[in-house]
Parts: structure tokens; C-alpha cells; sequence
């Protein structure tokens, strides 16, 4: 087994890519457009009512790192209690849109619930194996990257129908949650009762409430597309499918998270960030310098429409890669900072004040609040400017608003950690080497032509030549200005090989 988490999460990152990409492409190839509308509506209901869960995945974490481990039991009865609260939620906003869903309405609340469940257990075992088995946390991403690639065929031998393609979801979710469920048995302890956990966790949740739960009420913005522009989910759906390869980078966040939970490493920081940056600008620039290549995969009936979608998936790879960086940040944030885990005591709502925690947590109460108060204007103001997507670039430009008002709001706070992230180095690092590989490839662009085909071996056989050609050209101006860079790769590199050498018989 791959020693290493570094290279394991990479490893991870590169297979959800990998496993993304083709399921999200397979589903949005072939379903119809209003397929897609459901999808976005379940997504959106499920984000939605998940909300009690940022309480839980806030405190798991923490509770596990100052007991070495995790009362199973009596965080399952807590975790119980709030999924009730979820079912209402669920429940609620289905019926806004339940007209709109026809026959699949009751389809679509069932797998919501279902899979609502699933993220309750999740909130469990990966609050658990983060802290105290990373590697493990990583193969239970692994075999979801596997189980979402097996259930390609099987959806293609049930016709590629919509209940096939809803009901994967949530397959794709339980599978790797029941072996991470079998893993967590590893760190069971009994030093506490139900009854503590659910006051700590309550005592805790002012903090989570404003930042990462408040975050459930993003999700109205399918809603808010759904209500204004009703047309234009589908177009929303795209998007959504764009951007996925843009998160595969959190493995690595999560990893950063635990490490500085468990143990004070603060040398990972500036290390960690850089290969965050690298990995999620690297695919900000290939879709947003050739999005035709993209789009055409994805949704190869939109070909005529790749100029008026060149616009949302700029602000989306923008916003996508802000949005890394703001997670990245808030990690770092609650990981150096363990004021309510050090002394070992009950967690009591007043440890808290004036921590980065608090303050991590208010810039997400700041974004939400960004994006949610100029969504519909900004909407309503596009529609009377008669842009084609009006709906889209509205959520993605309020979207963008609210991440630089959080990313503000953080620095402002951030205190010495600034010291930590290097500000200076990241022009020599991550600036200068991002802003020349983009003039290197948009000049490649205007010289090299591209004809674009339905075909899927052809759209692929694009993609992959279109990806090479940017990572070589990223990759090699990078290392080529920094030193940083050049030391990552290489001992990733020199890592890599080793586990491959020591692995064999």
C-alpha cells in the first residue's frame, strides 16, 4: 500500500476526476435536458436539507481528536436526532417544485431521504478516519470513484432511463460510506454518552450555524434559476458538470484539516496550498482558454451555443477556484486554532469567542448572505440587459461577489497564519507562472484550429490531447520559474515511485 497520503490523495484527486468526468458526461450525453432539470433539483434538495449536518461534521472531527476516537453508538443517536429535522427540511422544499416534477416527485424525495441517511453516517466515519486514519479515509474515495465507473453500465443496460440515473446517486454514495462505516469500528471508544455529545454539539453549533450550515441556503439557487428561469437549469446542470473536476482537490484539503487537527504540522501549510492552487488552476485554465472542447463532450447538442456559454464558464472556473481557496483557508483556520480540544473538558459554547474558528465561520455567514441578497437582482438585471442566460450568469456573478467578500473577511482575521501562506512566494510560485501559461495558450488557441464532432471516441481523444497539452505547458512554465514547484513535483515524483518499487512481491 501507497505510504504516503500525499500521494495517496493525489492518486484519489487525479480517479474522482477520472470517474466524474465519465459519469457526468455518460448522464448528460444522454438523458434529455429536463433529466437534467431533476438531477438539479435533487442535488439542490439534498444540499438543501443537509444542512443539520454542518453541526455534526464541525464537532465529529474535534470530539474525535481530543478522545483519540468516537462513541459510535451515541454519535449515531445524535446524528438521528438532527436527520428529523432534515426529513422536514427535504419535505419542504420538494413540495415548491413538486408540480414541475411530474411523475418523478415522488421518486426524486425518496432518494433524497435515502440518501440524506447515507450523509448522516458519512458525517461519522469521515470525521473519524480524517483524524485519525487518513489513509483509509482516502481508499473509502477510492472505491466511490470505482463504484460511480461500474454504475455506468449498468445504467446503460436499464436505457438509460431517469429513475437508473436518480437512483445511482445515492448508490454511489452508500457503497463507500458502508466500507467507511466498517473501517470507524477500528476507533470506537465509550468515554462518553449520547446525552454529552448532543450538549457539545449544541454548545458547538453557534459556530457551524453561522458558517457552513447557513451555506444550505446556497442551494436556493436552483430554486431561484427553477422560479426565474425555469429553462435554464438544464443550462445550470452543464455547469455543474464543468465544475466538478475543479473539486477534486479537496481530498487534500481534508487531509490538511486532519494533520493539523491531530498534530501542529505547520510546515504542510504553504506546501499544501501550493498543490491545491496548481491542481485547480490547472483545469480552471484548459476550461476556460478551450470550453468548446468541454462543452462538446459534455453536451455535444449545445455546440452552437459554445459563444454564449464561453461567459459562465469563465465566472465559474473563477469562482470555482476561489472557492478552493477559501476552504483551503478556513481549514487551516480551525486547524491550527484547537482552544475547545486542548484541555480535554466538555466543549462549552463561550471557547469560541474571538477565535479563527468564529471568524472562519462568520465569512461563510458573510458569503451566504452575499450571495443570497444580489442573486435575484442581479438576475432580474441581466434579464432587462436580454443576455441568453441571464439566470446563470446572475448565481455565477453573485456567486463571485460573495466569495471575494469571504475571502476578504478572512485575511482581515487571518492574523499570522498570513505569514504561514507566504503572500510574497505565491507571486513567484502561483502569480506568474498561472498569468503566462495563459497568454502561452491563448495565443496556441488562436493559431491552432478546432473542429469540433458528436462523436464520443472523437470528443474524448480532444479532451485528453487539449488536458495534456495544458498540464505540459503549465506544468513546465511553473517549474521552470518555481523552485517550490520543482521540489513538490519532484518528491512527489521520487515518493511515487518508491511505493510503486516497494509494493512488488
Amino acid at each position: 500500500m501507497i505510504r504516503s497520503t500525499r500521494i495517496m490523495a493525489v492518486l484519489a484527486s487525479l480517479l474522482a476526476l477520472l470517474s466524474s468526468f465519465a459519469y457526468n458526461i455518460a448522464i448528460t450525453r444522454k438523458i434529455p435536458t429536463a433529466g437534467l432539470g431533476l438531477l438539479s433539483l435533487l442535488n439542490a434538495s439534498i444540499v438543501f436539507s443537509l444542512l443539520p449536518t454542518a453541526l455534526l461534521n464541525f464537532a465529529y472531527p474535534r470530539l474525535t481528536a481530543r478522545d483519540s476516537g468516537l462513541n459510535l453508538r451515541a454519535a449515531l443517536i445524535v446524528s438521528s436526532i438532527f436527520y428529523a429535522i432534515t426529513t422536514v427540511l427535504t419535505i419542504g422544499y420538494l413540495i415548491s417544485v413538486w408540480s414541475k416534477m411530474g411523475q418523478y416527485a415522488l421518486l426524486v424525495l425518496v432518494i433524497a431521504l435515502m440518501s440524506e441517511i447515507t450523509y448522516y453516517v458519512q458525517s461519522v466515519t469521515n470525521s473519524v478516519l480524517m483524524v485519525k486514519d487518513r489513509s483509509r479515509f482516502l481508499i473509502t474515495s477510492i472505491v466511490q470513484s470505482i463504484v460511480k465507473m461500474l454504475v455506468i453500465p449498468a445504467i446503460m443496460l436499464l436505457g438509460w432511463s431517469i429513475s437508473a440515473v436518480l437512483w445511482s446517486s445515492f448508490i454511489i454514495v452508500f457503497i463507500p460510506t458502508l466500507l467507511a462505516f466498517i473501517y470507524t469500528f477500528r476507533f470506537h471508544v465509550n468515554l462518553h454518552s449520547a446525552s454529552r455529545y448532543l450538549r457539545e454539539v449544541v454548545s458547538a453549533s453557534w459556530v457551524p450555524l453561522m458558517g457552513y450550515a447557513i451555506n444550505s441556503f446556497r442551494s436556493l439557487d436552483a430554486m431561484f434559476i427553477g422560479l426565474l428561469g425555469y429553462a435554464q437549469l438544464g443550462i445550470w446542470y452543464v455547469i455543474f458538470i464543468l465544475s466538478k473536476p475543479l473539486g477534486y482537490g479537496n481530498t487534500l484539503v481534508n487531509v490538511t484539516y486532519g494533520e493539523l487537527l491531530e498534530r501542529n504540522k505547520l510546515s504542510i501549510i504553504y506546501r499544501d496550498f501550493l498543490i491545491i492552487l496548481f491542481t485547480s488552476t490547472y483545469v480552471a485554465i484548459a476550461l476556460s482558454v478551450f470550453p468548446g472542447v468541454y462543452i462538446n463532450l459534455v453536451r455535444p447538442s449545445m455546440r452552437n451555443e459554445i459563444n454564449l456559454l464561453i461567459l459562465p464558464v469563465v465566472l465559474m472556473v473563477v469562482n470555482a477556484v476561489l472557492g478552493n481557496v477559501n476552504q483551503f483557508i478556513s481549514n487551516v483556520m480551525q486547524g491550527i486554532d484547537k482552544r475547545d480540544i486542548t484541555s480535554g473538558s466538555e466543549i462549552r459554547p463561550r471557547v469560541y469567542l474571538r477565535s479563527l474558528i468564529l471568524y472562519t465561520h462568520l465569512a461563510e455567514l458573510v458569503f451566504t448572505a452575499v450571495y443570497l441578497s444580489t442573486m435575484i437582482p442581479l438576475i432580474l438585471l441581466f434579464r432587462s440587459f436580454s443576455i441568453t442566460y441571464y439566470a446563470v450568469v446572475g448565481a455565477l456573478v453573485s456567486s463571485l461577489l460573495a466569495n471575494i467578500s469571504a475571502l476578504g473577511f478572512r485575511f482581515i482575521k487571518i492574523g499570522s497564519v498570513k505569514g504561514v501562506l507566504n503572500g510574497k512566494g505565491l507571486i513567484r510560485d502561483y502569480a506568474l507562472p498561472s498569468l503566462i501559461s495563459i497568454l502561452v495558450l491563448i495565443v496556441i488557441r488562436r493559431l491552432m484550429p478546432i473542429t469540433l464532432y458528436p462523436s464520443i471516441l472523437s470528443s474524448l481523444a480532444q479532451v485528453f490531447v487539449i488536458s495534456l497539452l495544458v498540464l505540459v505547458i503549465y506544468l513546465g512554465v511553473s517549474m521552470s520559474i518555481s523552485r517550490n514547484i520543482r521540489v513538490i513535483i519532484m518528491v512527489l515524483v521520487r515518493r511515487f515511485i518508491k511505493a510503486i518499487i516497494t509494493s512488488q512481491p
